[in-house]
């Protein structure tokens, strides 16, 4: 009896990742130009910011490509921008699907329009967003309202003995939350996607409801309408000297920002060491492709296509 117990805390130790683990996120780059793919920087150092360390998956990424990267990586990371959903999203998110399904705890997140593609490829659906029906380009805001029993806004793992927030309080009472969008999801659309779960709504200019945030009911998937990377990581300026966006650098702001990157990194967390260094993907830290831009990205990472 006792080697038995013995072998099951052995076991038990070689699946559970160190207290200084630091789970592997993958975010697909964008098109740049006609020869390169970016990533802001202000994305990596938010998931850097929360414990994580980084990986690129390619826009134009095939198949087995897709693949050897989420096998050696613990969550994917859909950032914002403005191209329309790739097949290289399609390939992970059904793989990763099939992975949790399996009892792989993998999971996915997107902001802005990554969002954006996790609604409709939740949905199975490109119809379900609204195009250009929103006036919420530069618009601070805080969430309107923010469901309390959700695991996105409820503090957990092993932060949660000394990290004493009210989060729904947080994003409530104070504009944290940078809307950079035209397009979105309404609350009536919302309530017909199984499984979807609406945790915040906002309005636009013209009063227009959007859902703002959401979490799987079943799966490790969530999303955020706003850009909370921002907050923390991006003080880019226009030609005037004056901020290029308006993100809230406040304690609130910066403190909500950390407490969604922090929640995503130990969702990751969960699902064990999966990186192999001589695998073939390599982390964006050391890449070395980093350029200045005097614009809203401070820094953005470039790569040849």
């Amino acid at each position: 009896m006792l080697r038995r117990i013995l072998l099951l805390t052995v076991m038990a130790n070689l699946a559970a990742p160190t207290p200084d683990f630091a789970p592997v996120i993958a975010l697909i780059s964008h098109p740049f130009n006609s020869t390169h793919e970016f990533i802001p920087n202000s994305y990596i150092k938010y998931l850097e910011g929360g414990g994580a360390r980084t990986v690129r998956l390619p826009f134009t990424a095939s198949d087995d490509e897709v693949k050897r990267v989420i096998d050696n990586t613990n969550g994917i990371f859909f950032i914002g921008g403005e191209p329309s959903l790739p097949e290289s999203a399609i390939i992970a998110y059904n793989y990763i699907t099939d992975l949790q399904d399996s009892g792989v705890h993998y999971p996915m997140w997107g902001t802005c329009l990554g969002f954006q593609w996790l609604t409709q490829l939740i949905a199975n659906d490109t119809s379900v967003l609204s195009l250009d029906a929103f006036d919420s380009e530069d618009l601070l805001l805080p969430l309107e309202s923010v469901k309390k029993d959700s695991r996105m806004f409820t503090l957990n793992g092993p932060d949660s003995d000394y990290l004493s927030i009210d989060l729904p309080k947080l994003f409530q009472e104070h504009a944290v939350t940078l809307n950079m969008h035209t397009d979105g999801i309404t609350p009536t659309v919302a309530g017909n996607i199984k499984d979807y779960n609406v945790l915040s709504l906002n309005s636009d200019r013209n009063g227009i409801q959007f859902v703002s945030s959401f979490e799987h009911g079943t799966r490790p998937i969530y999303g955020s309408q706003f850009h909370p990377e921002k907050n923390g990581f991006e003080y880019g300026t226009d030609e005037i000297n004056e901020p290029a966006e308006p993100a809230d650098h406040s304690i609130h702001g910066v403190r909500a920002a950390f407490e969604l990157a922090r929640f995503y990194v130990q969702e990751a967390v969960k699902s064990g060491d999966r990186y192999v260094p001589d695998s073939g993907v390599d982390m964006i830290f050391y890449s070395n492709n980093g350029i200045e831009k005097g614009t809203n990205h401070e820094e953005t990472y470039l790569w040849k296509v």
